[in-house]
């Protein structure tokens, strides 16, 4: 009897199924990079790149002749509105499905109406929080109009690759919408990925890191630079620091997702040569905090394993001991000089810290409203810190011993 009851049921499940939402894949146009900048009265133009999923896949023979995407912009109140208003001029329906880059010109994120504009756009389900978010020195319409790559044909490729180095090189920061939302508070600094296509000539640096995006001494290649970090507080861009402060920003923090990096020093032995080391993160970096003292005391211990890869001085470091003392004295002493002359940095220009030292400060009282009261933002300009880099040589990089230079006979 219950059997033939469920046979009845049958036509309803039939009518209540059905592909009524289904999009096939022709009928979608798919924005890979989304950029903004500032337009009049409170208004933003908002940049699309559209993929076209013919270029790079197997399906490239019927359209031998067509662009890997399309650029188009549009001027609206918010990116929402500039989504549907996209359709008033594209044919397919606008999706946000494989969304991985915002580029934001930096004069829209000095402003208020940035986050704003942010803040409302995530009420789109297709606006994920692990968007990448990239600040651009020109306008972001621009910036992507003159991102070429020569080696990926498709745009989405280039900026997952190129954002993936952070983690090879701490060149940049990891900064997606996520991060920019949880740290809106004045309790620290979010750090964002600084880029441009405008270069800057006449800079050069010794220290191979010490440089903005647009600074970098190149010749050829792509045309676009992504190094440094764009410095927010409060949802607002105050600043930039370059790829040597964003290297020590990552490093501070008590746990890094970035955990070595290459780097050049001064030889101690011969000053007109620089040593190439990698230096590798040896476990947790200690911070230690005394929040009942005036000014605050910040005491951080920063581990590192060193592995020496160049001494083009050929001064051999490798087989006598007293002079690896030296090189580590000398290592410690020069890493530990730039380090803190960033955290004065932080402290006098920018009023806070990208270390998330914060997190220390709040665990030391008992309830919430203690640690505000406590106002860390305004304790950290005037804290006394001090940072205690611990180095331990490992390797020297030796496999034959160096090639001598001879006045009379050349090399041996």
């Amino acid at each position: 009897m219950n059997m033939l009851k469920l046979l009845w049921l049958l036509p309803l499940f039939l009518l209540l199924s059905g592909c009524w939402d289904k999009n096939e894949l022709e009928e979608q146009a798919f924005v890979v990079v989304l950029g903004l900048d500032k337009a009049p009265k409170n208004m933003v133009t908002v940049t699309f790149q559209i993929a076209n999923p013919q270029v790079g896949s197997s399906d490239k023979g019927s359209a031998p002749n067509e662009p890997p995407s399309d650029i188009v912009s549009f001027t609206a109140p918010d990116i929402l509105s500039a989504k549907e208003l996209a359709n008033s001029v594209i044919t397919r329906k606008i999706s946000f499905a494989h969304l991985r880059t915002v580029v934001v010109n930096q004069d829209l994120a000095k402003g208020d109406l940035y986050h704003h504009v942010m803040g409302a756009s995530v009420r789109d389900p297709e606006m994920r929080r692990e968007i990448n978010l990239l600040v651009s020195k020109e306008r972001a319409f621009d910036f992507v109009k003159n991102n070429k790559p020569k080696l990926e044909t498709r745009p989405h490729k280039y900026y997952a690759f190129m954002q993936e180095r952070w983690r090879d090189t701490g060149f940049v920061p990891y900064s997606t919408l996520n991060r920019y939302f949880q740290r809106l508070s004045n309790d620290t600094l979010f750090l964002a990925i600084y880029a441009t296509t405008e270069k800057q000539s006449g800079k050069y640096s010794r220290v191979e890191d010490d440089y903005l995006a647009g600074q970098v001494p190149q010749k050829g290649g792509d045309p676009v630079q992504i190094i440094g970090s764009a410095v927010f507080k409060a949802g607002k861009m105050i600043g930039t620091i370059t790829g040597e402060e964003s290297r020590y920003s990552l490093f501070l923090r008590r746990k890094s997702l970035t955990h070595s990096f290459i780097s050049t020093y001064q030889d101690p032995l011969n000053n007109d040569y620089q040593i190439t080391a990698r230096f590798i993160k040896n476990g947790t970096t200690k911070v230690k905090l005394n929040v009942r003292t005036d000014p605050v005391e910040v005491s951080v211990k920063l581990p590192l394993r060193v592995q020496i890869l160049s001494t083009p001085s050929f001064v051999n470091y490798a087989s006598d001991a007293g002079k690896q003392e030296q090189l580590k004295a000398s290592l410690q002493e020069q890493l530990q000089e730039r380090i803190m002359k960033f955290v004065t940095k932080a402290q006098q220009t920018y009023k806070g810290e990208p270390f998330l030292w914060h997190l220390s400060a709040r665990s030391q009282f008992w309830t919430l409203k203690q640690y505000e009261d406590f106002d860390w933002p305004s304790q950290f300009p005037k804290a006394k810190v001090s940072v205690n880099v611990e180095l331990k040589i490992e390797s020297f990089g030796k496999q034959i011993d160096p090639p001598v230079m001879n006045q009379h006979q050349g090399v041996k």
